[in-house]
Formats: C-alpha cells, structure tokens, sequence
C-alpha cells in the first residue's frame, strides 16, 4: 500500500475537534452499544459524540520514492514536493469537509536525526496549519514513512526501519522516532488547529523491529511534552481495517495515562485493498456477487476490534476511482457504517499536484469543478463536518463500550 508520486508523473497507491475532544469525535459505537456508551459518557462529562469528515491534503510527502531521496537530499521545496495552498484548505473547510490530514515526510522535518527540527519545513507546516485555523478547519498531522526513514549512507541512500539493526548497530532506533514526536508535540502543544497527532502513516513489513514497542516510546515522548494531545496510533500491516486484529492482535497496546489515543486504520474497496483499483466495479463483481457488502465488512472489523478494547478509532483513509459509479455505491453503503459508527473519517485524497490520479478529489477549472465522489463525501461526512471554536475545556475521551 505506497502512493507516491512525481510532479511529471501518475500516481502509485501507497494513503479532531481538539486534543481529548478529538479522541471523543473518533470514538465508535455499534447500534447495540450506544445506551451504555452514553451512559458512560455521562459519567465522564463528555459532550455528545459528534462524527467528522474531511480529506487528506497530499503534496508534502511527494518525490520520497526517488532512488537519490534521503535526508541529505530531500529535494527542492515547490519543484518536488509542496505543502497545500490556502484556496485548497479554504475550498474543503467550505464544504463542511474539515478534518484536514496534512501527510509530510520525517526526512524534511528533521534531515539530522535527535536534533532540532528543520526550520524552514517547521514553517511551512505551521503556515498549513495557520491557515486552516483561520477559516475553521481542524489539522491531524501525518508523519508519512511507514515506519522507515531514508538515511544517507556512505554506501549511498538506505531506506532502514525504524530500530532495524545493521552491523549491530541501530541507524533508526525508536529514540530517534520518540525525538521527533517530542519536538513536534511541543511545537504545536499551544496550538489548538492542530487536532491529532498521526505518529506514523501505514507502518508495514517492519521486521524484527517491534511497532508496538516504538509507537509506545513515542507516546511516552509526547507526554513528556504535551500532556493534552490527541495521538492517532496506526495499526501495523499498512493500518489495514480488515486485517487489523490479525496483524495486531486482539488487544490494544498502548498505555496512555493521558486516555487521548485513538487507533487508525484504512480501508480500500478492491479485490487486495491496495488501493491502485487494476479492475473496475463491474470486472470485480463478476468474481464477487457480494461486492456491494465488501468496504462495510472491511470496516466492520476494525470497528469491532475498537469496540472490543473499549477504544476510540479512526478511519485515516478510505477512497475510490471517481470515473466508477460502482465503487462510488461501495464507498456510500461504507460511510454509512462510519456515520453510524460515530467514527471520524478522512478521504484519500486532494492537492494540487494530484494531475490524473484516479482517487483524487480535487477540484478541476480553478476549484469550479467538483470531483464525482465529492457528493458522496458531504453526503454521509459533511453535514456535521463543523469544527469547534474553543475547545480548551475538552472533556475526557469517549472510548466505545
């Protein structure tokens, strides 16, 4: 499951109202649950489960894939990669679409690893993250590596796993992963656009390297800094919903005295769920006469893994062909498991440099041109998509029963 992308090229496939009252807006319920789930919202002081939608804003985590990307040579900011413009930001906060996943690179971040982070990247986050604020939008920030960093070194650029060993040493260790998030919770800790903290977008095939153990080290950073955060922990496997149990197993794995983290998982509606969609609706259904039923069941499962553990979720991506009508009515039936879930969701995805990418949803003709998936999106997310203006009081996270 990797998407990237070139300015010149197509696409491959790769893809909170603030702090404790995010972890609210992503908790999940099933229908059963609901009475004792607002009961135990009652006793905790938590306001009304509300759900939000919104999209994944793409561009900052472009141009990674290239043989000579490494930290050293993170490429030319406007020429290989970019952050999303202000009438990107403004036009999907309009459409009730507000809940904006930012994905950048750790490369660019932070290009020397434990040490402070890159001030001109730091910046043009923080202009995102301005002018989100200012036209009502919410802001979850998503470090895009897969649980890898890509390292100059003098044998050339390596990609290497985080805590991976390599002539018994560790290039990546999970201290470095920590490092990063403590410096980025303490960066934006007083900033109250920026939602959830996504510590890492679809960590896969990692190896001896423990996830659960680094995503904890992590955590354990960002308290160190920011007692208040809302943490979006992915699930390993590429976060994927439906295998989510079986990959991470029946428990959730992070202890957070904070109760502010919410599990993220994603959800792809073709045959292998990698998103690249090689069959259309009609190929696929021919092979599948349940087709219609697959993206819920993929769903449901993480939903219930979120129920069983008494835990918030997150459904971090989700997207389909927009040419398709077929995959449009799979993605409808999905997002009306997620609204009766309570569950908050973000479409992969929009941005400028997207050129003929199949799932993206930016508008054409200077942002007059909706893409087809558009309607479905405010359909089932947008009507309620509002962000809070003041949430300093937020209450304790609802966690699903």
């Amino acid at each position: 499951m990797v998407r990237t992308m070139d300015m010149n090229n197509t696409i491959n496939r790769r893809e909170f109202a603030r702090c404790a009252a995010a972890c609210a807006l992503l908790g999940v319920r099933s229908r059963t649950a609901q009475s004792a789930a607002k009961q135990s919202a009652a006793e905790r002081g938590s306001l009304p489960l509300q759900r939000r939608g919104g999209v994944s804003l793409a561009g900052a985590e472009f141009a990674a894939e290239r043989d000579e990307f490494s930290n050293k040579n993170p490429g030319s900011y406007g020429r290989d990669y970019q952050y999303p413009q202000r009438q990107t930001i403004e036009y999907f906060a309009a459409q009730g679409l507000a809940l904006l996943r930012i994905p950048f690179r750790w490369e660019r971040i932070q290009p020397q690893l434990l040490a402070p982070l890159d001030a001109a990247e730091l910046a043009r986050l923080r202009a995102v993250v301005r002018y989100a604020g200012s036209c009502g939008a919410a802001i979850v920030l998503d470090v895009h590596n897969y649980g890898r960093y890509r390292l100059a070194l003098p044998s050339g650029p390596r990609t290497v796993i985080i805590d991976e060993m390599i002539a018994g040493t560790a290039p990546v260790p999970r201290a470095a992963f920590a490092d990063l998030w403590r410096r980025l919770a303490a960066e934006f800790a007083s900033d109250r656009t920026v939602v959830g903290l996504g510590l890492m977008n679809e960590p896969h095939d990692m190896g001896r390297s423990d996830w659960k153990q680094i995503s904890q080290a992590a955590v354990d950073a960002i308290r160190q800094a920011n007692n208040a955060a809302c943490v979006v922990v992915a699930g390993d496997g590429w976060s994927n919903a439906h295998r989510f149990a079986e990959v991470n197993g029946p428990r959730a794995w992070i202890n957070d005295p904070a109760r502010r983290v919410v599990y993220e998982a994603h959800c792809y509606f073709d045959a292998d769920a990698s998103g690249k969609y090689h069959r259309s609706y009609a190929s696929e259904l021919r092979d599948e006469p349940r087709l219609a039923e697959r993206g819920v069941k993929r769903f449901s499962a993480f939903a219930e893994w979120c129920q069983r553990n008494n835990v918030p979720g997150f459904l971090g991506e989700f997207g389909i062909p927009g040419d398709d009508p077929g995959w449009r009515a799979v993605m409808s039936t999905t997002l009306a498991a997620v609204q009766q879930s309570e569950m908050s969701a973000c479409y992969w995805a929009a941005g400028e440099w997207w050129n003929d990418y199949p799932l993206s949803i930016q508008p054409r003709n200077e942002m007059r041109d909706p893409a087809p998936q558009q309607e479905v999106l405010r359909k089932f997310l947008g009507d309620s998509a509002r962000v809070e203006k003041d949430l300093s009081h937020a209450p304790t996270p609802f966690k699903a029963r």
